[in-house]
Protein backbone atom coordinates (compact mmCIF):
# COMPACT_ATOMS: atom_id res chain seq x y z
CA UNK A 1 0.00 0.00 0.00
CA UNK A 2 0.97 3.65 -1.00
CA UNK A 3 3.67 2.16 -3.81
CA UNK A 4 2.98 3.33 -6.67
CA UNK A 5 5.59 0.74 -8.38
CA UNK A 6 5.97 -2.68 -7.68
CA UNK A 7 8.52 -5.18 -8.95
CA UNK A 8 9.42 -8.88 -8.55
CA UNK A 9 12.91 -9.85 -8.87
CA UNK A 10 13.66 -14.10 -9.40
CA UNK A 11 17.19 -15.74 -10.05
CA UNK A 12 15.36 -17.79 -12.47
CA UNK A 13 13.51 -17.38 -15.82
CA UNK A 14 9.71 -17.42 -16.73
CA UNK A 15 8.93 -20.81 -16.84
CA UNK A 16 10.70 -21.84 -13.51
CA UNK A 17 9.20 -19.41 -11.15
CA UNK A 18 6.43 -20.88 -8.69
CA UNK A 19 3.57 -19.07 -9.19
CA UNK A 20 0.27 -20.11 -10.50
CA UNK A 21 -0.56 -19.02 -14.60
CA UNK A 22 -3.75 -17.04 -12.75
CA UNK A 23 -1.87 -15.54 -10.27
CA UNK A 24 1.10 -14.23 -12.69
CA UNK A 25 -1.47 -12.66 -15.04
CA UNK A 26 -3.37 -10.82 -12.22
CA UNK A 27 -0.49 -9.48 -11.05
CA UNK A 28 0.48 -8.32 -14.61
CA UNK A 29 -3.03 -6.73 -14.87
CA UNK A 30 -2.09 -4.85 -11.52
CA UNK A 31 0.78 -3.18 -12.95
CA UNK A 32 3.38 -5.46 -11.44
CA UNK A 33 6.97 -5.40 -13.12
CA UNK A 34 8.47 -8.92 -13.16
CA UNK A 35 12.28 -9.07 -13.60
CA UNK A 36 13.76 -12.75 -14.17
CA UNK A 37 17.31 -14.46 -13.89
CA UNK A 38 18.49 -11.78 -11.62
CA UNK A 39 19.80 -13.21 -7.89
CA UNK A 40 19.52 -10.66 -4.45
CA UNK A 41 22.83 -10.60 -3.01
CA UNK A 42 22.41 -7.71 -0.22
CA UNK A 43 20.62 -4.52 0.40
CA UNK A 44 22.47 -1.60 0.20
CA UNK A 45 22.50 1.94 2.17
CA UNK A 46 21.92 5.08 -0.62
CA UNK A 47 22.21 7.86 2.08
CA UNK A 48 18.56 8.24 3.08
CA UNK A 49 17.05 5.37 1.15
CA UNK A 50 17.71 1.89 0.16
CA UNK A 51 18.76 -0.31 -2.86
CA UNK A 52 18.43 -4.01 -3.64
CA UNK A 53 22.11 -4.95 -4.80
CA UNK A 54 21.98 -7.60 -7.56
CA UNK A 55 23.38 -9.98 -10.05
CA UNK A 56 22.45 -11.18 -13.64
CA UNK A 57 22.12 -14.72 -14.02
CA UNK A 58 22.05 -17.68 -16.93
CA UNK A 59 20.37 -21.02 -16.23
CA UNK A 60 22.43 -24.07 -15.35
CA UNK A 61 22.15 -27.43 -14.64
CA UNK A 62 18.29 -29.18 -13.58
CA UNK A 63 18.01 -29.38 -9.61
CA UNK A 64 16.72 -32.02 -8.03
CA UNK A 65 13.00 -30.74 -8.68
CA UNK A 66 13.73 -30.17 -12.73
CA UNK A 67 14.46 -26.47 -12.78
CA UNK A 68 17.37 -25.39 -13.64
CA UNK A 69 19.75 -24.08 -11.40
CA UNK A 70 20.38 -20.16 -11.78
CA UNK A 71 24.04 -19.60 -12.20
CA UNK A 72 26.18 -15.76 -11.51
CA UNK A 73 27.38 -13.82 -14.55
CA UNK A 74 30.45 -12.40 -13.07
CA UNK A 75 30.56 -8.42 -13.44
CA UNK A 76 26.95 -7.96 -13.94
CA UNK A 77 26.79 -6.46 -10.03
CA UNK A 78 24.14 -3.95 -9.88
CA UNK A 79 21.50 -1.77 -8.07
CA UNK A 80 17.83 -1.62 -8.09
CA UNK A 81 16.86 1.38 -6.16
CA UNK A 82 13.90 0.98 -3.86
CA UNK A 83 12.05 2.29 -0.41
CA UNK A 84 11.14 -1.09 0.61
CA UNK A 85 12.37 -4.59 0.33
CA UNK A 86 10.00 -7.68 0.78
CA UNK A 87 11.77 -10.53 1.30
CA UNK A 88 10.12 -14.47 -0.02
CA UNK A 89 11.15 -16.92 2.64
CA UNK A 90 8.49 -19.18 2.39
CA UNK A 91 6.27 -20.04 5.96
CA UNK A 92 5.98 -22.46 8.47
CA UNK A 93 3.45 -24.12 11.06
CA UNK A 94 4.57 -23.69 14.70
CA UNK A 95 2.43 -24.94 17.44
CA UNK A 96 3.99 -26.00 20.46
CA UNK A 97 1.35 -27.95 22.04
CA UNK A 98 1.45 -30.25 18.85
CA UNK A 99 5.20 -30.14 18.95
CA UNK A 100 4.76 -31.45 22.31
CA UNK A 101 2.44 -34.53 21.25
CA UNK A 102 4.81 -35.57 18.92
CA UNK A 103 2.62 -34.27 15.84
CA UNK A 104 4.93 -31.62 14.48
CA UNK A 105 7.60 -31.86 11.53
CA UNK A 106 10.13 -29.07 11.39
CA UNK A 107 7.58 -27.02 9.03
CA UNK A 108 4.13 -28.64 9.10
CA UNK A 109 2.00 -30.97 11.06
CA UNK A 110 2.43 -34.94 10.19
CA UNK A 111 -0.06 -35.56 8.49
CA UNK A 112 -0.74 -38.62 5.72
CA UNK A 113 -2.33 -37.40 2.74
CA UNK A 114 -4.07 -41.20 1.81
CA UNK A 115 -6.27 -41.01 5.18
CA UNK A 116 -5.83 -37.15 6.36
CA UNK A 117 -4.80 -38.58 9.65
CA UNK A 118 -1.63 -37.58 12.19
CA UNK A 119 -0.15 -40.05 14.66
CA UNK A 120 -2.71 -39.94 16.74
CA UNK A 121 -6.03 -41.74 14.95
CA UNK A 122 -8.58 -39.59 16.43
CA UNK A 123 -6.67 -36.14 14.97
CA UNK A 124 -6.99 -34.91 11.40
CA UNK A 125 -5.48 -32.56 9.55
CA UNK A 126 -5.68 -30.72 6.22
CA UNK A 127 -4.11 -26.98 4.68
CA UNK A 128 -1.24 -25.29 4.53
CA UNK A 129 -0.22 -26.57 8.08
CA UNK A 130 -0.56 -29.83 6.59
CA UNK A 131 0.95 -29.67 3.71
CA UNK A 132 2.72 -26.69 2.96
CA UNK A 133 1.35 -23.21 1.16
CA UNK A 134 -1.31 -23.66 -2.15
CA UNK A 135 -4.18 -22.33 -3.63
CA UNK A 136 -7.96 -21.90 -1.64
CA UNK A 137 -9.12 -23.94 -4.21
CA UNK A 138 -6.68 -27.01 -2.81
CA UNK A 139 -7.65 -26.01 0.54
CA UNK A 140 -11.34 -26.89 0.14
CA UNK A 141 -10.43 -29.95 -1.15
CA UNK A 142 -8.70 -31.29 1.45
CA UNK A 143 -11.54 -30.23 3.75
CA UNK A 144 -13.70 -32.15 1.79
CA UNK A 145 -11.12 -35.50 1.92
CA UNK A 146 -10.68 -34.90 5.44
CA UNK A 147 -14.35 -34.85 6.41
CA UNK A 148 -14.82 -38.10 4.16
CA UNK A 149 -12.13 -39.57 6.67
CA UNK A 150 -13.39 -38.28 9.43
CA UNK A 151 -16.68 -39.14 8.70
CA UNK A 152 -15.78 -42.95 8.00
CA UNK A 153 -13.87 -42.89 11.17
CA UNK A 154 -16.77 -41.98 13.28
CA UNK A 155 -19.59 -44.44 11.69
CA UNK A 156 -16.92 -47.00 12.51
CA UNK A 157 -14.99 -48.11 8.74
CA UNK A 158 -11.50 -48.93 9.82
CA UNK A 159 -10.43 -49.32 5.95
CA UNK A 160 -12.88 -47.01 3.87
CA UNK A 161 -13.26 -46.43 0.04
CA UNK A 162 -10.01 -44.29 -1.07
CA UNK A 163 -11.41 -40.76 -1.38
CA UNK A 164 -11.47 -39.59 -4.81
CA UNK A 165 -12.91 -36.46 -5.91
CA UNK A 166 -16.83 -36.87 -7.29
CA UNK A 167 -17.83 -36.24 -10.53
CA UNK A 168 -19.93 -33.69 -8.62
CA UNK A 169 -20.91 -32.55 -4.84
CA UNK A 170 -24.48 -31.38 -5.15
CA UNK A 171 -27.35 -31.84 -7.59
CA UNK A 172 -27.95 -28.82 -9.38
CA UNK A 173 -30.15 -27.90 -12.58
CA UNK A 174 -28.35 -28.20 -16.16
CA UNK A 175 -27.50 -25.05 -17.49
CA UNK A 176 -29.00 -24.71 -21.15
CA UNK A 177 -28.68 -22.51 -23.96
CA UNK A 178 -28.78 -22.05 -27.55
CA UNK A 179 -25.56 -21.49 -28.39
CA UNK A 180 -23.96 -23.68 -24.98
CA UNK A 181 -21.53 -25.47 -27.11
CA UNK A 182 -20.08 -22.21 -28.17
CA UNK A 183 -19.62 -20.38 -25.26
CA UNK A 184 -15.31 -19.09 -24.50
CA UNK A 185 -14.24 -19.09 -21.13
CA UNK A 186 -16.22 -16.86 -18.98
CA UNK A 187 -13.59 -13.85 -17.71
CA UNK A 188 -14.95 -11.67 -14.81
CA UNK A 189 -14.48 -8.11 -14.98
CA UNK A 190 -11.11 -6.97 -13.96
CA UNK A 191 -11.15 -3.43 -11.72
CA UNK A 192 -7.47 -2.76 -11.09
CA UNK A 193 -6.03 -1.88 -7.66
CA UNK A 194 -8.00 1.61 -8.23
CA UNK A 195 -6.82 5.02 -6.74
CA UNK A 196 -6.46 4.23 -3.48
CA UNK A 197 -5.06 1.26 -3.12
CA UNK A 198 -4.44 1.55 0.78
CA UNK A 199 -8.29 0.91 1.23
CA UNK A 200 -8.08 -2.87 -0.46
CA UNK A 201 -10.67 -2.55 -2.96
CA UNK A 202 -11.81 -5.47 -4.98
CA UNK A 203 -9.75 -6.15 -7.81
CA UNK A 204 -12.17 -8.32 -10.15
CA UNK A 205 -15.83 -8.91 -10.01
CA UNK A 206 -17.33 -12.75 -9.11
CA UNK A 207 -19.94 -13.78 -11.78
CA UNK A 208 -23.14 -12.35 -12.08
CA UNK A 209 -26.13 -14.73 -12.82
CA UNK A 210 -25.96 -14.80 -16.12
CA UNK A 211 -21.54 -15.26 -16.63
CA UNK A 212 -22.58 -18.33 -14.19
CA UNK A 213 -25.07 -19.63 -15.96
CA UNK A 214 -22.83 -18.98 -19.21
CA UNK A 215 -19.58 -20.91 -17.58
CA UNK A 216 -21.69 -23.53 -16.36
CA UNK A 217 -22.89 -24.42 -19.99
CA UNK A 218 -19.61 -24.39 -21.23
CA UNK A 219 -18.26 -26.93 -18.32
CA UNK A 220 -21.25 -29.28 -19.37
CA UNK A 221 -19.98 -30.24 -23.03
CA UNK A 222 -17.58 -32.35 -20.98
CA UNK A 223 -20.12 -35.00 -21.64
CA UNK A 224 -21.40 -34.49 -18.29
CA UNK A 225 -24.60 -33.34 -19.71
CA UNK A 226 -26.01 -36.64 -21.49
CA UNK A 227 -23.57 -38.73 -19.60
CA UNK A 228 -22.61 -40.26 -23.20
CA UNK A 229 -19.49 -40.02 -24.95
CA UNK A 230 -21.30 -41.79 -27.86
CA UNK A 231 -23.86 -39.18 -28.08
CA UNK A 232 -21.85 -36.43 -26.99
CA UNK A 233 -19.10 -36.62 -29.02
CA UNK A 234 -20.04 -38.60 -32.32
CA UNK A 235 -23.48 -37.38 -32.66
CA UNK A 236 -23.84 -33.65 -31.37
CA UNK A 237 -20.97 -31.81 -32.63
CA UNK A 238 -22.35 -33.52 -36.30
CA UNK A 239 -25.65 -32.27 -35.17
CA UNK A 240 -24.57 -28.64 -34.71
CA UNK A 241 -22.46 -28.65 -37.55
CA UNK A 242 -25.25 -29.88 -39.68
CA UNK A 243 -28.17 -27.20 -38.54
CA UNK A 244 -25.94 -24.28 -39.09
CA UNK A 245 -24.32 -25.03 -42.27
CA UNK A 246 -25.65 -22.88 -45.39
CA UNK A 247 -28.20 -25.26 -47.35
CA UNK A 248 -27.02 -24.33 -50.55
CA UNK A 249 -23.18 -25.92 -49.31
CA UNK A 250 -23.67 -29.40 -51.02
CA UNK A 251 -20.38 -30.51 -50.88
CA UNK A 252 -20.33 -30.35 -46.60
CA UNK A 253 -23.62 -31.59 -46.55
CA UNK A 254 -22.76 -34.39 -49.00
CA UNK A 255 -19.62 -35.31 -46.82
CA UNK A 256 -21.98 -35.08 -43.45
CA UNK A 257 -24.10 -37.41 -44.61
CA UNK A 258 -21.57 -40.02 -45.83
CA UNK A 259 -20.13 -40.25 -42.47
CA UNK A 260 -23.77 -40.14 -40.51
CA UNK A 261 -24.66 -43.45 -43.30
CA UNK A 262 -21.71 -45.03 -42.48
CA UNK A 263 -21.88 -48.85 -42.33
CA UNK A 264 -21.80 -50.57 -39.36
CA UNK A 265 -20.36 -54.01 -38.51
CA UNK A 266 -22.64 -56.61 -38.68
CA UNK A 267 -24.38 -57.10 -35.55
CA UNK A 268 -25.17 -60.65 -36.44
CA UNK A 269 -21.59 -61.96 -37.00
CA UNK A 270 -20.45 -65.38 -37.62
CA UNK A 271 -19.87 -67.58 -33.99
CA UNK A 272 -21.82 -64.68 -32.09
CA UNK A 273 -23.37 -66.25 -29.00
CA UNK A 274 -26.33 -66.98 -27.83
CA UNK A 275 -27.78 -63.86 -25.84
CA UNK A 276 -31.12 -62.97 -23.80
CA UNK A 277 -30.84 -60.03 -26.54
CA UNK A 278 -32.18 -62.61 -29.30
CA UNK A 279 -34.90 -63.70 -27.79
CA UNK A 280 -37.80 -61.55 -28.68
CA UNK A 281 -41.31 -61.46 -27.16
CA UNK A 282 -44.56 -62.29 -29.13
CA UNK A 283 -47.42 -59.38 -28.77
CA UNK A 284 -50.50 -61.47 -27.65
CA UNK A 285 -52.44 -60.68 -30.37
CA UNK A 286 -50.03 -63.11 -32.55
CA UNK A 287 -50.05 -65.84 -30.02
CA UNK A 288 -53.79 -65.84 -28.62
CA UNK A 289 -57.03 -63.26 -28.11
CA UNK A 290 -57.29 -60.82 -25.89
CA UNK A 291 -58.85 -57.50 -25.09
CA UNK A 292 -56.22 -54.93 -23.42
CA UNK A 293 -54.27 -57.26 -20.89
CA UNK A 294 -52.13 -54.19 -20.77
CA UNK A 295 -54.86 -52.15 -18.95
CA UNK A 296 -54.85 -54.36 -15.81
CA UNK A 297 -52.43 -54.79 -13.12
CA UNK A 298 -49.95 -57.57 -13.10
CA UNK A 299 -49.28 -59.86 -10.39
CA UNK A 300 -45.33 -60.01 -9.85
CA UNK A 301 -45.29 -61.64 -6.69
CA UNK A 302 -43.50 -65.26 -6.40
CA UNK A 303 -42.76 -68.27 -4.13
CA UNK A 304 -40.13 -70.62 -3.48
CA UNK A 305 -41.08 -74.30 -2.97
CA UNK A 306 -44.85 -72.84 -1.41
CA UNK A 307 -42.88 -72.08 1.71
CA UNK A 308 -41.69 -68.47 1.32
CA UNK A 309 -43.46 -65.76 -0.21
CA UNK A 310 -41.63 -63.07 -1.90
CA UNK A 311 -42.73 -59.80 -3.12
CA UNK A 312 -41.01 -59.83 -6.44
CA UNK A 313 -39.36 -63.26 -8.02
CA UNK A 314 -35.55 -61.19 -8.05
CA UNK A 315 -32.53 -61.53 -5.94
CA UNK A 316 -29.25 -60.11 -5.75
CA UNK A 317 -25.95 -61.23 -5.58
CA UNK A 318 -22.39 -60.69 -5.54
CA UNK A 319 -21.53 -58.12 -2.55
CA UNK A 320 -19.59 -60.75 -0.20
CA UNK A 321 -16.46 -59.51 -0.69
CA UNK A 322 -17.69 -55.91 -1.40
CA UNK A 323 -16.30 -52.76 1.20
CA UNK A 324 -18.11 -52.43 4.02
CA UNK A 325 -19.41 -48.70 3.07
CA UNK A 326 -20.72 -50.64 0.02
CA UNK A 327 -22.45 -53.12 1.53
CA UNK A 328 -24.14 -51.39 4.25
CA UNK A 329 -25.63 -48.97 1.41
CA UNK A 330 -26.98 -52.27 -0.80
CA UNK A 331 -28.20 -53.50 1.98
CA UNK A 332 -30.65 -50.73 2.80
CA UNK A 333 -31.60 -50.67 -0.98
CA UNK A 334 -32.66 -54.24 -0.84
CA UNK A 335 -34.36 -53.45 2.26
CA UNK A 336 -36.15 -50.66 0.65
CA UNK A 337 -37.11 -52.74 -2.58
CA UNK A 338 -37.88 -55.93 -0.12
CA UNK A 339 -35.22 -58.11 -2.10
CA UNK A 340 -33.62 -61.12 -0.70
CA UNK A 341 -29.86 -61.61 -1.23
CA UNK A 342 -27.88 -64.94 -2.30
CA UNK A 343 -24.82 -65.15 -1.09
CA UNK A 344 -22.32 -66.87 1.09
CA UNK A 345 -22.60 -64.46 4.18
CA UNK A 346 -25.86 -61.99 5.13
CA UNK A 347 -25.32 -58.53 3.40
CA UNK A 348 -26.43 -57.37 6.61
CA UNK A 349 -28.12 -58.62 10.16
CA UNK A 350 -31.57 -58.15 9.46
CA UNK A 351 -32.36 -58.52 5.71
CA UNK A 352 -33.57 -61.79 3.98
CA UNK A 353 -31.14 -64.17 2.70
CA UNK A 354 -30.32 -67.09 0.90
CA UNK A 355 -26.79 -68.57 2.15
CA UNK A 356 -24.47 -69.99 -0.72
CA UNK A 357 -22.66 -73.32 0.99
CA UNK A 358 -19.14 -73.75 -0.35
CA UNK A 359 -17.74 -77.38 0.68
CA UNK A 360 -17.13 -76.54 4.14
CA UNK A 361 -18.88 -73.69 5.37
CA UNK A 362 -21.20 -73.60 8.22
CA UNK A 363 -24.55 -73.28 8.09
CA UNK A 364 -26.46 -70.31 9.19
CA UNK A 365 -29.56 -70.46 11.31
CA UNK A 366 -30.09 -66.60 10.18
CA UNK A 367 -30.55 -67.80 6.59
CA UNK A 368 -34.01 -68.55 5.33
CA UNK A 369 -32.64 -70.64 2.50
CA UNK A 370 -29.52 -72.87 2.64
CA UNK A 371 -28.23 -73.59 -1.29
CA UNK A 372 -25.32 -76.15 -1.76
CA UNK A 373 -22.91 -75.05 -4.32
CA UNK A 374 -22.29 -77.97 -6.73
CA UNK A 375 -20.26 -76.21 -9.38
CA UNK A 376 -18.96 -77.85 -11.93
CA UNK A 377 -18.84 -81.42 -10.40
CA UNK A 378 -22.17 -83.45 -8.66
CA UNK A 379 -21.41 -84.41 -5.11
CA UNK A 380 -24.03 -85.58 -2.36
CA UNK A 381 -24.61 -82.80 0.28
CA UNK A 382 -25.54 -82.81 3.94
CA UNK A 383 -30.14 -82.13 4.03
CA UNK A 384 -28.99 -80.82 7.60
CA UNK A 385 -31.14 -77.46 8.20
CA UNK A 386 -30.22 -74.88 10.79
CA UNK A 387 -33.88 -74.75 11.80
CA UNK A 388 -37.02 -76.39 10.25
CA UNK A 389 -38.39 -73.59 8.24
CA UNK A 390 -35.45 -73.20 6.12
CA UNK A 391 -35.28 -74.74 2.63
CA UNK A 392 -32.89 -76.59 1.02
CA UNK A 393 -31.48 -75.75 -2.57
CA UNK A 394 -28.31 -76.67 -4.88
CA UNK A 395 -26.66 -74.29 -7.14
CA UNK A 396 -24.74 -76.26 -10.79
CA UNK A 397 -22.72 -74.30 -12.87
CA UNK A 398 -22.39 -76.50 -16.22
CA UNK A 399 -25.35 -78.98 -17.82
CA UNK A 400 -23.37 -81.92 -17.96
CA UNK A 401 -24.45 -82.92 -14.16
CA UNK A 402 -27.90 -81.63 -14.17
CA UNK A 403 -29.55 -85.28 -14.91
CA UNK A 404 -27.74 -86.68 -12.18
CA UNK A 405 -28.03 -83.62 -9.90
CA UNK A 406 -32.03 -83.80 -10.84
CA UNK A 407 -32.67 -86.87 -9.58
CA UNK A 408 -30.65 -86.28 -6.59
CA UNK A 409 -33.04 -83.49 -5.53
CA UNK A 410 -35.46 -85.13 -6.44
CA UNK A 411 -35.08 -87.95 -4.65
CA UNK A 412 -33.83 -86.25 -1.30
CA UNK A 413 -36.94 -83.51 -1.14
CA UNK A 414 -34.53 -80.83 -2.38
CA UNK A 415 -36.65 -77.40 -2.93
CA UNK A 416 -34.74 -75.32 -5.44
CA UNK A 417 -31.87 -75.75 -7.92
CA UNK A 418 -29.58 -72.39 -8.84
CA UNK A 419 -29.00 -72.07 -12.66
CA UNK A 420 -25.56 -70.73 -12.92
CA UNK A 421 -25.07 -69.43 -16.37
CA UNK A 422 -21.80 -67.62 -15.58
CA UNK A 423 -20.49 -71.06 -14.28
CA UNK A 424 -18.92 -69.46 -11.50
CA UNK A 425 -21.52 -67.88 -9.20
CA UNK A 426 -19.69 -67.45 -5.60
CA UNK A 427 -16.83 -65.86 -7.65
CA UNK A 428 -15.73 -61.91 -7.88
CA UNK A 429 -18.59 -61.28 -10.75
CA UNK A 430 -17.92 -63.82 -12.89
CA UNK A 431 -20.57 -62.12 -15.53
CA UNK A 432 -17.86 -60.03 -16.51
CA UNK A 433 -16.00 -62.85 -17.96
CA UNK A 434 -18.47 -64.08 -20.84
CA UNK A 435 -21.89 -64.49 -22.24
CA UNK A 436 -23.73 -66.47 -19.88
CA UNK A 437 -24.56 -70.20 -21.29
CA UNK A 438 -28.28 -70.53 -22.02
CA UNK A 439 -28.53 -73.92 -22.57
CA UNK A 440 -28.28 -74.87 -18.69
CA UNK A 441 -32.15 -73.91 -17.98
CA UNK A 442 -32.91 -75.67 -21.70
CA UNK A 443 -31.44 -78.56 -20.24
CA UNK A 444 -33.11 -78.73 -16.49
CA UNK A 445 -36.56 -78.33 -18.07
CA UNK A 446 -35.92 -80.92 -20.68
CA UNK A 447 -34.78 -83.50 -17.68
CA UNK A 448 -37.73 -82.40 -15.60
CA UNK A 449 -40.49 -83.27 -18.43
CA UNK A 450 -38.64 -86.13 -19.06
CA UNK A 451 -38.77 -87.82 -15.43
CA UNK A 452 -42.74 -85.99 -15.74
CA UNK A 453 -41.68 -84.05 -12.57
CA UNK A 454 -41.69 -80.22 -13.99
CA UNK A 455 -43.70 -79.08 -11.16
CA UNK A 456 -41.42 -80.49 -8.04
CA UNK A 457 -38.60 -78.38 -8.06
CA UNK A 458 -38.51 -74.00 -8.45
CA UNK A 459 -35.65 -73.10 -10.55
CA UNK A 460 -33.79 -69.48 -10.17
CA UNK A 461 -31.27 -68.22 -12.56
CA UNK A 462 -28.11 -66.43 -12.27
CA UNK A 463 -26.40 -65.16 -15.00
CA UNK A 464 -26.16 -62.16 -17.49
CA UNK A 465 -29.51 -60.60 -16.45
CA UNK A 466 -29.37 -56.81 -16.87
CA UNK A 467 -33.05 -55.87 -17.10
CA UNK A 468 -37.04 -56.84 -16.01
CA UNK A 469 -37.04 -57.75 -19.87
CA UNK A 470 -34.30 -60.30 -19.48
CA UNK A 471 -35.51 -61.82 -15.83
CA UNK A 472 -39.16 -62.11 -17.86
CA UNK A 473 -37.51 -64.03 -20.70
CA UNK A 474 -35.97 -66.59 -18.21
CA UNK A 475 -39.52 -66.73 -16.57
CA UNK A 476 -40.95 -67.48 -20.00
CA UNK A 477 -38.31 -70.56 -20.29
CA UNK A 478 -39.55 -72.00 -17.05
CA UNK A 479 -37.62 -70.07 -14.24
CA UNK A 480 -38.97 -69.30 -11.02
CA UNK A 481 -36.66 -66.22 -10.23
CA UNK A 482 -33.31 -64.12 -11.17
CA UNK A 483 -30.79 -63.24 -9.32
CA UNK A 484 -29.14 -59.92 -10.58
CA UNK A 485 -25.24 -59.13 -10.06
CA UNK A 486 -23.51 -57.04 -12.10
CA UNK A 487 -26.24 -55.01 -12.38
CA UNK A 488 -26.74 -53.99 -9.09
CA UNK A 489 -23.10 -53.62 -8.64
CA UNK A 490 -23.31 -51.21 -11.54
CA UNK A 491 -26.53 -49.35 -10.17
CA UNK A 492 -24.23 -49.26 -6.94
CA UNK A 493 -21.24 -47.07 -8.82
CA UNK A 494 -18.90 -49.95 -9.67
CA UNK A 495 -16.55 -49.25 -12.29
CA UNK A 496 -15.72 -51.91 -14.56
CA UNK A 497 -11.80 -52.49 -14.52
CA UNK A 498 -9.24 -54.37 -16.84
CA UNK A 499 -8.78 -57.52 -14.80
CA UNK A 500 -13.03 -58.31 -15.49
CA UNK A 501 -13.83 -56.70 -11.47
CA UNK A 502 -15.85 -53.53 -10.25
CA UNK A 503 -14.33 -50.73 -8.34
CA UNK A 504 -15.63 -49.01 -5.81
CA UNK A 505 -15.03 -45.45 -5.43
CA UNK A 506 -16.32 -42.44 -3.07
CA UNK A 507 -18.32 -40.90 -6.38
CA UNK A 508 -21.42 -42.13 -4.47
CA UNK A 509 -22.87 -41.05 -1.45
CA UNK A 510 -24.25 -44.16 0.94
CA UNK A 511 -27.77 -42.77 0.19
CA UNK A 512 -26.88 -42.50 -3.41
CA UNK A 513 -25.91 -46.45 -3.63
CA UNK A 514 -29.13 -47.09 -1.48
CA UNK A 515 -31.75 -45.27 -3.87
CA UNK A 516 -30.14 -46.15 -6.74
CA UNK A 517 -30.22 -50.02 -6.19
CA UNK A 518 -33.93 -49.67 -4.64
CA UNK A 519 -34.37 -48.09 -8.08
CA UNK A 520 -33.08 -50.32 -10.32
CA UNK A 521 -34.90 -53.23 -8.50
CA UNK A 522 -38.20 -51.24 -8.71
CA UNK A 523 -37.47 -50.79 -12.19
CA UNK A 524 -36.75 -54.19 -13.56
CA UNK A 525 -39.83 -55.25 -11.88
CA UNK A 526 -42.05 -52.36 -13.82
CA UNK A 527 -39.74 -53.97 -16.63
CA UNK A 528 -40.88 -57.30 -16.20
CA UNK A 529 -44.75 -56.82 -15.77
CA UNK A 530 -44.97 -54.71 -18.69
CA UNK A 531 -43.53 -57.37 -21.15
CA UNK A 532 -45.97 -60.07 -18.78
CA UNK A 533 -48.34 -57.79 -19.85
CA UNK A 534 -47.72 -57.28 -23.97
CA UNK A 535 -48.14 -61.07 -23.92
CA UNK A 536 -51.73 -60.93 -22.47
CA UNK A 537 -50.62 -62.08 -18.62
CA UNK A 538 -51.49 -60.37 -15.88
CA UNK A 539 -49.09 -62.95 -13.78
CA UNK A 540 -45.81 -62.62 -14.35
CA UNK A 541 -45.34 -66.51 -13.55
CA UNK A 542 -47.75 -66.89 -16.54
CA UNK A 543 -45.39 -65.98 -19.23
CA UNK A 544 -44.88 -69.31 -21.42
CA UNK A 545 -42.23 -70.36 -24.24
CA UNK A 546 -44.82 -70.16 -26.43
CA UNK A 547 -44.49 -65.86 -25.66
CA UNK A 548 -41.34 -66.59 -27.15
CA UNK A 549 -39.50 -66.46 -30.37
CA UNK A 550 -35.30 -66.44 -31.42
CA UNK A 551 -33.98 -64.54 -33.95
CA UNK A 552 -30.54 -66.57 -33.87
CA UNK A 553 -30.12 -70.12 -34.78
CA UNK A 554 -27.68 -69.88 -31.52
CA UNK A 555 -30.11 -68.70 -29.49
CA UNK A 556 -33.18 -71.12 -30.71
CA UNK A 557 -30.36 -74.12 -30.31
CA UNK A 558 -29.36 -72.73 -26.90
CA UNK A 559 -32.41 -72.74 -25.55
CA UNK A 560 -35.16 -74.65 -27.20
CA UNK A 561 -37.27 -71.84 -28.37
CA UNK A 562 -38.39 -71.45 -32.46
CA UNK A 563 -37.04 -69.46 -34.86
CA UNK A 564 -39.31 -66.11 -35.27
CA UNK A 565 -41.41 -67.06 -38.36
CA UNK A 566 -41.02 -70.86 -37.90
CA UNK A 567 -41.49 -73.98 -35.69
CA UNK A 568 -37.75 -74.90 -36.07
CA UNK A 569 -35.14 -75.78 -33.40
CA UNK A 570 -31.86 -76.23 -34.81
CA UNK A 571 -30.52 -79.40 -32.47
CA UNK A 572 -31.31 -78.56 -29.03
CA UNK A 573 -34.42 -79.77 -27.56
CA UNK A 574 -37.81 -77.91 -27.34
CA UNK A 575 -38.64 -76.77 -23.80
Amino acid sequence: PGCKNVKVVYRRGPDEIPARKIELEGAIKEGIEFTYNVKQIAVAEHGNAIALRCLQTTPGEPDADGRRQPVDIPGTEHDIACDMVIAAVGQTTICDELDSLGLMLPDRVKTDFEGMRTVDEQVFAAGDGAFGGSTLVMAMHHGQRAAYYIRAFLEGHRNPLPYRTPYRSRRVPVAQDIMWERFPMQEPEFFGVGENPTEFPEIEATYDDETAKNEAARCYRCDAETGSTDYSVSHREDLFSMARTNPLDHVKHKAMLETRLKQRDNPFPEGREATFDDLIFLPANLSRLVIDPYREACRVSTDLAGKLDFDTPFFVTGFDEAPDQVREAVAAGLDDAKCCYLGRRPIDDGGRWLQLVFDGDDLSPDAIGIVHLLGHKFRPVSMERSRPDQIVGLAVSTPAILEETLTYALNSDIDILVLDGSGEIGGLWPELHGAPDLRIVRDAIAHLRRMEKEEHIDLLWFGGVRSGTDAAKLIGLGCKGAAFGIQAGLAAGGEITDEHSLLFTTDQTAQDRRSAIANILKASVGEASMMARCTGKTVLQNIEPEDLRSITIATSEATGIPLAGTDWIPKGESV
